[in-house]
């Protein structure tokens, strides 16, 4: 099996990047998701921003899961 080359220092700070954004995103846009329904439901107890916060981990580790997956194979 040939191994594969050494990727360069831009090519590692794009998938670092790449990987920034992808847990972020999803967290942040959940969580803002999860506030708004929280007002418009009149909820007290926030718990549909903490369900939003923790769908946005998820996705958002799972994304980056993706995301390796695909570039070190």
């Amino acid at each position: 099996m040939a191994k594969k080359p050494n990727p360069t220092i831009g090519k590692s700070l794009a998938l670092m990047g790449q990987l920034g954004l992808s847990i972020a995103f999803p967290i942040a846009l959940f969580t803002v998701g999860g506030n708004y329904l929280d007002g418009f439901f009149h909820t007290n107890s926030h718990i549909l921003l903490l369900f939003g916060l923790l769908l946005g981990l998820i996705s958002g580790i799972y994304g980056a899961y993706r995301l390796l997956k695909s570039s070190l194979s």
